[in-house]
């Protein structure tokens, strides 16, 4: 047999022989045949690399010589000898333990035709004989006594049998190095004879590890070769060779990255030279030509609208105008003055969600931003006519009625909260308040009579249980909260406070609100809540929202969305989306977090301008009032385009003379007849105030700074 294969079989030999035994199966007949099955692989393995290893495979007799206790209980040395290739079992005997110092010595019987060849360095320790071929160590395992193959470099190993982890300890390791460093240059011959080794060692779990066999070691090398393998690996081998070529493509582009290349063209040698010569030469400039004045004014005025007039009609449009356009802005005798208007600019020039939204009403400025936003000299005209039509009908008690309008002259005649709360909305969006504005008693009256209608639970219906209550409530709130966030007056924070508190308690457990309080909700109703939620939200009121309504709130638009939310239903169970159910539920997404480059807010918008641009819904104002405001918050193109068609019709479909100028017929809208003129005209009056009643959401105003 090979001189490496039999150098391996002595370090196991002795330790097998002796664990093995006394084992219950193999004094059985030898049933434990997985062990002995290995151990022929791994001897197997062993002779096919041995140097000069014949291909027969002659099983190599061990002849184990120890200090045997027979049963008698005398001494007996003589030595056992046997096969592995035999099936017999072992025979019983009993093993007397031996200090390390007495451990016996273990020689391999070779056949006298095969010759001696040297197996490696044989290296003695106080645990044991280790055996050093190439650059691995051989032992057997201490527990199971299966033949194991160290590294040197390692110098730790799984045992491919029982899984136990088996670790040179440090005493023989030393003992390893010294045995390198005195070895001859020269490869040595030495007959091995190891005792049973005991390296350091600890169980681990045999499922945790697969058992493999060991590899086969290789020839005996030169010391220096041996001595050189129980240096740690270098750096560029501890890792994966494409872990090494990220970190030297990475360094390498680091390295780019602090090369600059500096231009040989130089700033310095550019210079511009100014003259500050004025020359007293009086230079013609370009050919004088006279304007047409209808030309100048097509921005405010519709070309429908001046086809038939003459020049000097054409100026006296404007002249009303701008007469009916400056009632809006002058208060000769306020209750308040106003904050200076620098404080004002600065505050509207603040971050887009960061600046109270009722700040852009501001008298002082609304015709600058009025050009800026798209409105023109005539819208503005038409609002001022319209709240003039409303501050006539109302009736001496502050209140509004929807249908007993014409009778506001008569004392006794009483209004309603939809009327009301629906009359005060225009006025407040002008910057008309209680405190400052040609309109103040009569927005200081409204207010009143809402406060004095309203119940202690905050209820601001004023007994009125129709399905116009929960309108009028969500109207009445946004009056309340809009007057307490434009004049900061104390008087309404516990009104606007309760009116709040009044749609939470109204809710419904799936989001909703409808008709009557808990009632499972429509959206219509809805968007009306949710704006006057939206409206206590404003920066400087100090009310309070719960979070908890505004996340039922988007969890009921969820139930009524169609097409990935991009469209919207009236009920949860209904299937056909519409219009004005898309507007306002897509202005109300906005409000709870959705941003102008969300696809479904994109996709809604565009189905609205292409499927229902303004030419084709006139009839549909309250579609109108939330497509306006929703149009206007993104802007762009879309909002360009139905800004223009919405205004022009608006202002050219407003009554102009009679006893109802500066009203809207109630005969040309959809639920006009239900609403009213009080409806109809507050509705058209809040459209064209749409420049200014909200700020922007996404986009900052851009004011000249002018005082």
């Amino acid at each position: 047999m090979a001189g490496p294969c039999r150098a391996t079989l002595v370090n196991f030999g002795e330790s097998w022989t002796r664990q093995r035994s006394s084992h219950p199966t193999w004094r059985q007949g030898g049933r434990d045949a997985s062990v002995r099955d290995a151990a022929r692989a791994f001897h197997r393995y062993l002779e096919q690399v041995a140097v000069n290893a014949e291909q027969e495979q002659d099983m190599g007799d061990i002849l184990v010589q120890r200090t045997l206790q027979p049963a008698d209980g005398s001494s007996s040395t003589a030595p056992l000898r046997m096969s592995l290739a035999s099936d017999e079992p072992l025979p019983d005997l009993s093993v007397q333990a031996t200090s390390t110092a007495e451990l016996p010595q273990v020689s391999l019987l070779r056949q006298a035709e095969r010759g001696s060849t040297d197996a490696g360095l044989r290296v003695e320790t106080a645990q044991g004989v280790l055996v050093i071929q190439g650059d691995s160590v051989l032992c057997p395992c201490p527990d199971c006594g299966s033949p194991l193959s160290i590294r040197l470099w390692l110098m730790v190993v799984d045992c491919w049998h029982c899984d136990t982890a088996v670790e040179l300890s440090e005493e023989q390791r030393e003992a390893i190095r010294e045995a390198l460093a005195q070895a001859a240059p020269a490869e040595a011959s030495t007959t091995v004879a190891p005792a049973t080794p005991a390296p350091s060692r600890s169980r681990r779990p045999a499922e945790s590890r697969p058992r493999t066999a060991p590899a086969a070691p290789r020839q005996s090398a030169s010391p220096r070769r041996q001595e050189d393998s129980l240096k740690p690996p270098r750096p560029f081998q501890l890792g994966p060779a494409w872990i090494i070529s990220l970190l030297l493509h990475l360094l390498f582009i680091l390295l780019l990255a602090m090369i600059t290349l500096q231009s040989t063209d130089t700033w310095d040698a550019i210079s511009i030279t100014i003259s500050t010569y004025v020359s007293t030469d009086d230079t013609e400039g370009g050919r004088i030509q006279e304007v047409d004045l209808r030309q100048e004014l097509a921005d405010d005025l519709p070309p429908e609208a001046t086809q038939n007039m003459t020049e000097e009609e054409v100026r006296e449009v404007m002249a009303r105008a701008d007469q009916d356009a400056r009632e809006l802005q002058l208060d000769p005798t306020p209750v308040t003055p106003l904050p200076s208007l620098s404080q004002v600019r600065n505050r509207l020039s603040g971050v887009p969600g960061s600046v109270p939204t009722f700040s852009a009403r501001d008298p002082r400025l609304r015709a600058e931003i009025v050009q800026q936003e798209g409105g023109t000299l005539l819208t503005e005209a038409a609002v001022s006519r319209g709240l003039r039509w409303l501050a006539e009908h109302q009736n001496e008690d502050g209140s509004w009625s929807l249908t007993n309008y014409r009778y506001a002259g008569n004392p006794n005649n009483s209004g309603d909260a939809a009327g009301t709360s629906l009359a005060l909305l225009p006025f407040l969006g002008a910057g008309q308040t209680h405190e400052y504005g040609i309109y103040k008693e009569n927005v200081a009256k409204g207010l009143q009579w809402l406060i004095r209608n309203q119940r202690t639970n905050g209820d601001l219906r004023a007994g009125d249980n129709s399905n116009h209550g929960m309108y009028a409530h969500g109207q009445g709130t946004i009056v309340l909260v809009e007057a307490l966030a434009m004049t900061g007056d104390e008087q309404f924070r516990d009104p606007a406070q309760r009116a709040i508190d009044f749609i939470v308690a109204s809710q419904h457990d799936e989001g909703g609100w409808r008709y009557q309080p808990r009632q499972p909700g429509d959206t219509s109703v809805f968007g009306w809540q949710l704006m006057a939620l939206q409206s206590a939200r404003t920066p400087g009121t100090g009310l309070r929202v719960p979070d908890e309504t505004l996340r039922l709130a988007s969890y009921y638009l969820n139930t009524c969305s169609q097409d990935n939310g991009s469209k919207y239903t009236y009920l949860p169970q209904e299937r056909s989306p519409k219009a004005s159910m898309t507007a306002e539920a897509l202005l109300c997404r906005m409000y709870l977090g959705w941003t102008d480059d969300d696809p479904r807010l994109r996709m809604g918008m565009k189905w609205l301008a292409d499927e229902h641009p303004p030419h084709r819904t006139r009839s549909n104002l309250y579609y109108w009032y939330y497509a306006t405001q929703m149009f206007h918050h993104i802007g762009g193109d879309p909002w360009e385009d139905w800004n223009t068609e919405m205004r022009d019709y608006l202002v050219n479909s407003q009554v102009k003379s009679g006893e109802n100028a500066g009203s809207w017929e109630p005969g040309n809208f959809e639920h006009g007849s239900t609403g009213g003129r009080i409806f109809t005209t507050s509705f058209s009056v809040c459209i064209l105030e749409v420049y200014y009643r909200h700020l922007p959401l996404f986009k900052q105003l851009e004011l000249s700074g002018q005082e």
